[in-house]
């Protein structure tokens, strides 16, 4: 038996997710909070909720440009 490394399958760079898990997450929280909130907490979690996914956005759009 010899001992050998497969560089091959340990990757060491991460790969970000696909818009569309991002977008299915924030659906997905957007219902919850429509489902199980009264209205006070549907408003400020939406705007919670929106705020948090744009700052995401903003960081990942600015940062895939610059490798």
């Amino acid at each position: 038996m010899s001992d050998t490394s497969h560089t091959e399958s340990s990757h060491t760079e991460s790969t970000g997710l696909s818009s569309g898990v991002y977008i299915a997450a924030f659906l997905v929280l957007f219902f919850i909070l429509a489902a199980l909130g009264d209205l006070f907490t549907f408003i400020v979690g939406s705007i919670g909720l929106v705020i948090t996914f744009a700052a995401f956005y903003k960081d990942n759009s600015h940062s895939d440009g610059h490798h």
